[in-house]
C-alpha cells in the first residue's frame, strides 16, 4: 500500500519554493516532491534523478537541488529516489525511474485530486492545486543523467518528456573506461570508476539501450564478450574497464561502429529540446559529447515535423574543471528548463 509522508508543513514566503517536502513510497521506491513557489495553470512538472554517487564517495550537493529548480523553473519538481547499489544494480534504476514516471503521470499530470495518492491515507492536501495542461522535463547528472536520457530517448511522444538537462552524462557503459584528464580528476576518476564496477552484476546489461542510451545510435565500440571467450564471470573493470579473457593472449574484438535509427519510424517520438553540460575536465566527457552529436544528427535526417525548430541538442562547455553542477548551475538550468517548458 501506497504510503505518503509530509514533512515540514510551513507555508511558503513569497518568493521562495515551498517548504514542505512530501515524501511518497511506492514500494521500494521514494520520491520527494517540492511543489512551485506560485502554482499556476501552466507550471511545469521537473524530474529530478541524481548522480548516483555515495556522499563518502564524492560531490554530495550541499544545497537542495529541488529547492533551487523549483524556485528558478517556478515549477513543481519530483526527485525519483531510484537504486544504484551492488544490491540494486541495473536494470533495477531504470526499472525504478519508469515505475516514478509513470506515478508521476497518473497522479501529477494533468491534474491531481485530494486523495488520489491513496484512498486509505488521511492526507487531505493536493499535490499542486493549480494545475492544468502541464509538460514535463528531465534533469539529472553522471549516472542520473544517463537515465534522464535514456528518459528523454524514450518518453518523448506529444504528452511526454518536452525537455532534458543532462550533467556529465555516462552514456555508454558498454566501453572501457579512459578517463580524459588523469591528474587533477583522480578522485572523480575514482568515484566513477567505482560506480562503473559496481553497476551491473552482468556485463551484458552494460549493452541494453536503455542502460546506454548512446547505443540507441549507434552500434557498440566492442562486441559483447561470450562465455566461450571469458569465461561466465565479467570483472567490470579488469583489464582497463573490460572482462578479462580466460586466454591472456587473446585480444577483445572491437566492434565495428556503425549508425542506428532512432526514433523509428512511426514511432510519433519527438525528441525534446536538450542541452548538455560537460566539464573541460570530465574523466568521459567523449562519449556525452559524441551523444549530443548523433542526437542532433538523427533530428536532422529522420525527424518528419517542422512545428519544432531542428536545432534543439547544445552541448554546454561548463567550468573550467569537471563541471558538476553546484548550486548556480542548477539555479540556472531551472531557468533553462523554465522557459522552455512553457513555451507554446
Amino acid at each position: 500500500m501506497a504510503d505518503v509522508q509530509s514533512s515540514r508543513s510551513l507555508s511558503p514566503a513569497a518568493g521562495q519554493a515551498s517548504s514542505k517536502d512530501i515524501m511518497y513510497h511506492l514500494l521500494s521506491l521514494q520520491m520527494r516532491i517540492r511543489n512551485s513557489p506560485r502554482p499556476t495553470p501552466d507550471a511545469p512538472i521537473i524530474i529530478y534523478l541524481a548522480s548516483g554517487l555515495r556522499s563518502e564517495e564524492h560531490h554530495r550537493p550541499t544545497h537542495n537541488p529541488l529547492n533551487s529548480l523549483a524556485l528558478s523553473a517556478q515549477a513543481t519538481v519530483v526527485e525519483i529516489c531510484y537504486r544504484l547499489s551492488p544490491k540494486s544494480p541495473f536494470p533495477k534504476p531504470i526499472h525504478d525511474v519508469m515505475a516514478g514516471y509513470d506515478w508521476i503521470r497518473k497522479y501529477l499530470y494533468p491534474s491531481p485530486k485530494k486523495r488520489d495518492i491513496d484512498s486509505h491515507s488521511n492526507t487531505s492536501y493536493a499535490l499542486s492545486p493549480l494545475q492544468s495542461k502541464k509538460r514535463i522535463g528531465v534533469c539529472g547528472e553522471l549516472a542520473g543523467g544517463s537515465l534522464a536520457a535514456m528518459l528523454a530517448l524514450t518518453e518523448c511522444n506529444p504528452n511526454g518528456i518536452a525537455s532534458a538537462a543532462l550533467g556529465n552524462p555516462i552514456v555508454d557503459w558498454s566501453s572501457p573506461l579512459r578517463p580524459h584528464v588523469p591528474s587533477d580528476s583522480d578522485n572523480l576518476n575514482r568515484s566513477i570508476k567505482g560506480l562503473h564496477t559496481t553497476s551491473f552484476a552482468k556485463h551484458e546489461h552494460r549493452y541494453d539501450t536503455f542502460a546506454s542510451p548512446l547505443l540507441f545510435f549507434r552500434t557498440p565500440a566492442y562486441e559483447l564478450p561470450t562465455p566461450s571467450l571469458y569465461g561466465t564471470n565479467f570483472p567490470p573493470l579488469a583489464n582497463g574497464g573490460l572482462p578479462k579473457p580466460v586466454n591472456s593472449s587473446t585480444e577483445l574484438v572491437p566492434g565495428r561502429r556503425s549508425h542506428r535509427k532512432h526514433p523509428p519510424s512511426g514511432s510519433g517520438l519527438v525528441f525534446p529540446a536538450t542541452r548538455i553540460d560537460v566539464g573541460p575536465r570530465f574523466p568521459v566527457r567523449d562519449q556525452a559529447i559524441e551523444f549530443g552529436e548523433l542526437m542532433q544528427r538523427s533530428v536532422d535526417l529522420y525527424e518528419e515535423t517542422s512545428e519544432i525548430p531542428r536545432d534543439r541538442v547544445e552541448v554546454v562547455e561548463r567550468g573550467e574543471d569537471e563541471g558538476l553542477w553546484e548550486e548556480p548551475d542548477v539555479m540556472e538550468i531551472g531557468r533553462w528548463m523554465g522557459n522552455v517548458l512553457r513555451k507554446d
